[in-house]
């Protein structure tokens, strides 16, 4: 189990959800709550391939070592805190086409796209059995392309396309449409990230 400390990213969340019903914040976030107690219990947040378990009242956060890391603790916490309960809309949308992203496009290229064209650009077999190590689900764009849940209402889509005569390999990263209504502009460039460099590491 890991505390929150203050004077950190976490403060803003953390206040958040020790004033919020636990009950609310699962039916807005896909969460489920276990009461352990009259007023005691936790959240079982699913987190791309397990699940996150965050403790209420004291707000703390248990997770196996491959999802208790500081981005997917933070990112937890935030959606958490931040959810307004919109479902995803099942259209795919573009980093650029959410607020600011137009300007930190070239972030999610060098951080999340290239380095999925250097893992998998000349090996789409190996993107797709990371893929479906992380409970991926298989997506028509592209030569290979999956989805994932960073969280429920937050899917992520992943794109790569092979080498060929004419084109080198490429990687794109698309967004359910509505995942601003549950994360920042600048967070899903995070979480995107997370599960790239998990489909990278295998």
């Amino acid at each position: 189990m890991s505390g929150i400390q203050g004077g950190s990213p976490f403060d803003e969340p953390v206040a958040v959800l020790k004033s919020s019903n636990p009950v609310a914040v699962a039916e807005k976030t896909g969460a489920i709550w276990e009461a352990t107690g009259e007023k005691e219990g936790h959240l079982v947040v699913p987190v791309i391939h397990g699940n996150v378990l965050v403790d209420f009242p004291g707000i703390s956060i248990r997770a196996s070592d491959d999802l208790g890391t500081f981005p997917i603790t933070l990112l937890t916490l935030i959606y958490l805190s931040n959810s307004d309960g919109t479902p995803p809309s099942c259209s795919w949308t573009a980093y650029r086409d959410f607020p600011g992203g137009l300007f930190y496009e070239p972030v999610v290229k060098r951080s999340v796209e290239d380095p999925l064209v250097d893992a998998f650009g000349s090996d789409l077999d190996a993107f797709r059995a990371a893929a479906r190590r992380l409970k991926g689900t298989a997506q028509d764009f592209g030569d290979a392309a999956y989805s994932f849940n960073l969280f429920p209402r937050v899917p992520i889509c992943f794109i790569v396309w092979s080498s060929g005569p004419e084109f080198p390999a490429r990687a794109s990263v698309l967004f359910d449409s509505n995942c601003g209504h549950h994360l920042s502009t600048f967070d899903l460039r995070m979480g995107a990230q997370e599960i790239s460099s998990r489909l990278i590491r295998g």
